[in-house]
């Protein structure tokens, strides 16, 4: 095992600048360690940009439009049906977004000299070197001593045909649409996407859900039952033991094919 005050000794490059990446990195550079941190895309990885914090601010705003339009203090709040400005929601959601971006890591790696940050991505070229494709051309060589890749994870797109051919969303994109579209269909049954099918719905959108199984069969079927219950109740329209066959674009509809029909 490495000495403790051997540390100082060490180069670590870091793949990635999500909650992981910044973790280990202000870890090793409090050991004394050298980092260069390079990142492709934006700093700050999935949570902060197009994950939890996003969604939960969509979620809030959604739940506050439900609560206006009922509630169980009715007779004494009376109910009002909310306008949507999808747009002042998603600068208001977005402006927190690049706050919290800017206070959680982009300040930090500006006032931490230890950690150099690269824009690029990198490959490695062996067990201790990697090449980097600058973002702003060019190339370099990374030599380091230890190595971590925290590169997250990517929407998982079903092979499903028709729809790589179309324009259709995952998470990212529906987190930062401009407006609610008139009616939306979500193929999954676990978190994310229930969660942003609820958002949509209660902002305005006519919602469909296809499941394969049922919703959260996976981590307990029992409360899968019970939010089946709960979002057919809000006019939702969950479709269980349905697979989606394939999908098609026109005239600025999606056509979705199931075995339930299309």
């Amino acid at each position: 095992m490495r000495n403790p005050e051997d540390l100082a000794a060490l180069h670590i490059a870091i793949i990635g600048s999500g909650a992981a990446a910044m973790a280990a990195a202000l870890k090793a550079v409090e050991g004394g360690a050298r980092v260069t941190l390079i990142e492709r895309g934006v700093i700050s990885g999935t949570c902060v940009n197009i994950g939890c914090v996003p969604s939960k601010i969509m979620i809030r705003a959604a739940h506050v439009a439900h609560l206006r339009r009922g509630s169980p203090f009715d007779g004494g709040l009376s109910a009002t049906m909310p306008t949507i400005l999808r747009e002042r929601l998603l600068a208001q959601q977005q402006g927190r977004v690049d706050e919290l971006r800017h206070a959680k890591y982009e300040g930090i790696l500006q006032s931490t000299p230890a950690i150099s940050v690269l824009r690029g991505a990198a490959r490695f070229q062996d067990g201790h070197r990697l090449r980097v494709e600058l973002a702003d051309g060019g190339e370099r060589i990374v030599v380091f001593d230890r190595c971590l890749v925290a590169t997250g994870a990517s929407a998982a797109v079903p092979a499903i045909p028709g729809l790589k051919d179309t324009p259709y969303w995952t998470s990212t994109e529906a987190l930062v649409s401009d407006s609610i579209p008139k009616r939306l269909a979500v193929i999954g049954s676990s978190a994310v996407a229930l969660e942003l099918a609820q958002a949509f719905a209660r902002l305005g959108s006519q919602v469909s859900i296809l499941a394969r199984r049922t919703l959260f069969f996976r981590e307990d079927p029992a409360i899968g039952e019970a939010l089946t219950s709960a979002l057919r109740m809000e006019g939702i329209g969950v479709q269980e033991q349905t697979q989606a066959s394939t999908v098609a674009y026109a005239n600025g509809e999606f056509i979705l094919t199931s075995d339930q029909g299309e």
